[in-house]
């Protein structure tokens, strides 16, 4: 096996050796999975009344071009144009702030250990500012847990070790032969492939990066991605939020917002801030899958898979709403692209170097989401196994290679993911709560809650037969997937199997459908890290043919799915993007009607129990919640709790001690999302205490006054014959309309 040499190499030959009858099949593969793309239905999209398919979309985009100029962005409602760009700045200038802070840790981090290694800049590039966001997000912890973040905390000592990088490198004056000049890999890339992607990419990049500063409007980030950090940051510490469970996740990507927030010394707008610096991770996997694909292929390689990423709808989306996913995506891609290097590095110590910062990027994936264990520690772990013993094998010290290997490779997931362990395991006993319940156990945990968290999240079956339709699922049916990459990759690793690292990829797609679909409860943005390394094996099918009717016929693959994924990517079905609207107002704009009430009507003193209600971010009030995984803390304060009674029966406790409690707590209002309660009774489940006779009693008891609505809503026949079923359930109906948000005031 040749080693990676410091010098300039000329790839493989990487032609497909199988005859044009496979290039024909692989051509009525296009155009068949193309036909049955576009003339798909969107399910998230499409309503019992009315379906929407792509065909729809596309019409409605060929009517009025417009949807694909770039300058343009027309919301009605709200004030537009480029007068209203420089809100955007401070943004903008955070992110810069905070991924040069990130990347100058990183080039210190990593650069003994790259030493020596031939590496493209974009491979090095990816591998600095990853591993140093990583190392950043620790050092936030780090002193977020010793209570030195939020209004009285310092941006100075934020960036402090970055300052202190950067005084190193200066006085250095590091010029290290791992700071190679990218290899030359083949022919450059041809101007009829150049000037189409530039003319796909560009628009999309700058549709990214003003997608990144919307305001917060999906359910989970303002539950939790966002909801955390905004309490820790109001609280000038980071501690166990014991009402949201979620916050007990490692929590990568929260304390990039959380960092953001310091920058900005105030929530929201750091909040906003965080999102911009975020879409830093889709921007570094759009890199990594170039670099993957240029070093193992050539450059038109690269571009089409850095082209095939960015115009995916879901990498837009992931900005616009700021899903955790990004940063997993981006640890992924990046642990595949310096394991790849490692499995073909003879050099031991190199192949060690390298081995460890594999490591590292694995364990930084699983400390951005926990699935990261499944779908980055264990596969590319079984990978570097199966490398180590295939170069060792007739090498007498091969066992003690091996268990070298395993060990670094462990230190360096373990430098990573121990904090956020030892974390859970300080506040729960249990490194990975709250997971494995079972396992370790937790001092907040019960058989009740461990019953309702799997239910909610785990693989609703495991019938064989199903697996098709779910794989069609990711290929097809999603409302954000890409026309490009299913249509490209599956030819491309049927046509250039024999390429070692193409194969590799291969399995690892497979590793990852196949536990996305044994081990997750199936939503499709769990797939999302698949988006980078499908690009790459995309990208490769350039190569399976030298013709310009081969090329022309990718081409026009990649121009339709470009610019229909733009198109679609325009519209709101991406989701609420800000474009260019007036931020001020768009921020007002996305707040639920019941919460901007309650922002406006209560006094400064207010202090609010919400009951049912966790999406709590865009309150401006002090407040009381817990998720619906948490113990419900209205029961928790009014039940009598007696032994043996189920909840739906459990009696009040005396007045005088509810309201004592409460006014102890300076609660001075209780706020009921009846509409979030009906939600989870046909979910996940929620506690049968709280009903609505259960709060008559209490105004009946002189603990709460009358009630006011803050919202009401119309109900299905079966949501209002489910509402009724409760005790007392019958007077929040109203004909048609429910009262689905009450507020009471203490008494």
């Amino acid at each position: 096996m040749q080693e990676l040499q410091a010098g300039p190499q000329s790839p493989p030959d990487i032609r497909a050796p199988a005859g044009p009858w496979l290039r024909m099949l692989a051509v009525f593969w296009m155009l068949g999975f193309s036909y049955l793309f576009y003339t798909a239905e969107l399910p998230n999209a499409s309503t019992g009344e009315h379906t929407l398919t792509r065909a729809d979309v596309a019409q409605v985009l060929w009517s009025d071009l417009s949807w694909l100029s770039p300058f343009s962005y027309p919301k009605n409602e709200i004030p537009s144009g480029w007068e209203y760009f420089g809100q955007r700045l401070p943004h903008l200038g955070t992110a810069v702030l905070l991924w040069t802070a990130a990347w100058l840790i990183g080039r210190v981090l990593t650069s003994r250990l790259l030493d020596g290694i031939s590496l493209l800049r974009s491979e090095q590039f990816v591998i600095e500012a990853a591993a140093g966001m990583s190392a950043f997000t620790l050092w936030v912890l780090s002193i977020g847990v010793c209570g030195l973040v939020g209004e009285s905390g310092h941006t100075l000592l934020l960036l402090g070790p970055a300052f202190v990088c950067a005084v190193w490198l200066m006085i250095e004056r590091i010029r290290r032969s791992s700071v190679a000049s990218e290899r030359p890999v083949g022919s450059v890339v041809p101007r009829y492939l150049l000037i189409p992607v530039l003319l796909i990419g560009i628009p999309f990049l700058l549709h990214l990066i003003l997608g990144a500063a919307s305001p917060p409007f999906d359910f989970d980030v303002r539950e939790y991605h966002l909801q955390g950090p905004k309490e820790w940051f109001l609280a000038g510490r980071i501690s166990e939020l014991r009402h949201n469970v979620y916050t007990s996740f490692p929590f990568l990507s929260e304390m990039v917002s959380l960092a953001a927030m310091q920058v900005r010394g105030e929530w929201f707008l750091g909040a906003l801030s965080g999102k911009m610096t975020l879409a830093g991770f889709q921007i570094l996997s759009i890199l990594a899958s170039y670099a993957i694909a240029t070093r193992w292929f050539n450059r038109s390689a690269g571009v089409i898979a850095a082209t095939a990423v960015l115009s995916t709808p879901w990498i837009i989306r992931i900005s616009v709403i700021a899903y955790a996913e990004g940063a997993i995506t981006l640890y992924l891609t990046a642990t595949v692209m310096v394991a790849l290097l490692a499995g073909q590095t003879q050099n031991l110590l190199r192949r060690l170097r390298l081995v460890g910062v594999a490591g590292f990027l694995a364990g930084s994936g699983m400390a951005a989401k926990y699935p990261g264990l499944l779908t980055i520690i264990i596969p590319v772990g079984l990978f570097l196994a199966w490398r180590t013993i295939q170069m060792g094998s007739g090498d007498s010290r091969s066992r003690t290679t091996f268990i070298r290997t395993a060990a670094v490779y462990v230190a360096g997931t373990l430098i990573a993911m121990g904090p956020w362990m030892l974390k859970n395991v300080i506040a729960e006993g249990n490194p990975v709560y709250p997971l494995a319940w079972s396992v370790f156990g937790a001092d907040d945990w019960s058989p009740e809650m461990e019953a309702k968290w799997q239910a909610g999240h785990s693989a609703p079956d495991h019938d064989v037969s199903g697996i098709a339709r779910h794989i069609a699922s990711i290929a097809v049916d999603s409302d954000w997937q890409s026309g490009i990459l299913f249509a490209l990759a599956v030819p491309a690793l049927v046509l250039l199997f024999r390429n070692r690292q193409l194969r590799s990829i291969g399995m690892m797609l497979v590793w990852l459908i196949g536990t996305w679909w044994a081990f997750t409860h199936r939503i499709d943005r769990f797939w999302i890290p698949l988006i980078p390394l499908l690009s790459v094996a995309a990208g490769t099918l350039w190569q399976a043919g030298t013709g310009r009717v081969w090329h022309g016929i990718l081409l026009g693959v990649i121009v339709v799915g470009g610019a229909f994924n733009y198109g679609l990517a325009r519209t709101d079905l991406i989701g609420r993007h800000a474009g260019l609207t007036d931020l001020e107002e768009l921020s007002k704009a996305v707040v639920r009607p019941d919460l901007q009430y309650l922002n406006n009507v209560l006094k400064s003193d207010a202090r609010v129990l919400m009951v049912g209600e966790a999406e709590v971010f865009d309150a401006q009030f002090p407040l009381i919640y817990n998720t619906v995984f948490d113990d419900s803390i209205f029961e928790l304060w009014t039940s009598a709790a007696e032994s043996g009674v189920v909840a739906a029966r459990q009696p009040l406790r005396p007045a005088a001690e509810i309201l004592a409690k409460l006014r102890g707590d300076g609660v001075t209002h209780v706020f009921v999302n009846w509409a979030e309660i009906l939600r989870y009774r046909k979910t996940y489940g929620y506690t049968e205490y709280v009903y609505p006779a259960r709060f008559q009693q209490l105004v009946e008891a002189g603990v709460l006054g009358e009630r006011s609505v803050p919202g009401v809503g119309e109900l299905s026949p079966e949501d209002q014959e489910l509402v009724r079923s409760w005790p007392g359930g019958a007077q929040l109906i109203h004909e048609n309309l429910a009262d689905l948000y009450v507020l009471y005031r203490v008494r």
